[in-house]
């Protein structure tokens, strides 16, 4: 099976790319979701006070952009002018659009979480 995935709105790319739901797609998906819980749960636990703690977040931060940024070019097969267009993204849209591509091929749906759910809120 495959899914069809648009990137239209953020890669300006009108044609729809087709991603082959293959165990290959499917572990890059689940070391991506990995990775991002991984930041998650660092980023939470981080300690601003020490300096080697600052720069192994640094580091971290450095391999989730590459890795997000791989993980949408494989998945994608993009070519190097289409690559371009990734690089030229933020960083958010990088994510969201890997996120949105992960839950794709998942079949998840992703909902915005509430203030409440998310602990914002007391």
């Amino acid at each position: 099976m495959s899914v069809k995935i648009n990137v239209a709105k953020e890669l300006g790319i009108k044609k729809s790319f087709e991603v082959k739901e293959s165990n290959k797609n499917i572990r890059k998906t689940w070391q991506l979701q990995k990775l991002m819980t991984k930041l998650s749960i660092d980023q939470e636990l981080a300690d601003s006070d020490n300096p080697e703690k600052a720069e192994e977040m640094i580091d971290m931060m450095l391999d989730v952009q590459t890795k997000v940024i791989e993980y949408v070019v494989d998945v994608l097969n993009l070519t190097d002018a289409q690559v371009d267009k990734v690089d030229d993204l933020s960083f958010d849209e990088t994510v969201q659009l890997a996120t949105r591509i992960s839950s794709e091929l998942l079949h998840v749906e992703t909902v915005e979480a509430t203030e409440e759910e998310a602990g914002l809120e007391a």
